[in-house]
């Protein structure tokens, strides 16, 4: 009866230090921890590949129904949309269709730098105080907020 009941214990032991020694692993390899989420709801740009935020800003990241994930929203000038799956870290954007109002060059620039970085991006990471970072495999980088609540 004793055996029987510290063979559970010491399973859980041996789990909890390989989570530790991950946990551990992780911290010593300099990389930041891996956090879990989704990008359901509201975000703003608040980084465009190391260049700052984007002014008037807003994405929409509609979770749908069955396959029917919408991404809306503007990147400074024009209104666009398309579809959207995320798989843990993995993310599939696109494709994109926008409006196409007139607007003063470094604006509309700023927008198709956006929107093709939102098409070419294939992962999603989280950092611990909220923001979510999208990457495309040739390193550009778009990193996303939650607006601040009223």
């Amino acid at each position: 009866m004793r055996a029987a009941l510290l063979l559970p214990l010491a399973l859980l032991a041996l789990a909890g230090c390989r989570d530790q020694r991950q946990q551990l692993g992780q911290a010593l390899s300099g990389k930041p921890p891996v956090i879990a989420g989704s990008l359901e709801g509201e975000w703003q740009i608040e980084d465009l590949n190391g260049g700052g935020p984007v002014a008037q800003s807003r994405l929409m990241f509609d979770p749908g129904d069955q396959g029917t994930s919408r991404l809306s929203g503007t990147a400074g000038c024009n209104r666009f949309s398309g579809n959207w799956k995320q798989d843990g870290a993995t993310l599939k954007l696109g494709p994109m269709a926008s409006t196409r109002m007139a607007c003063p060059p470094p604006a509309m620039e700023i927008e198709q730098r956006v929107l093709a970085l939102l098409e070419a991006a294939n992962s999603v990471t989280y950092t611990a105080d909220g923001a979510a970072t999208l990457a495309t495999p040739d390193g550009r980088k778009l990193t996303l907020r939650k607006p601040a609540q009223p």
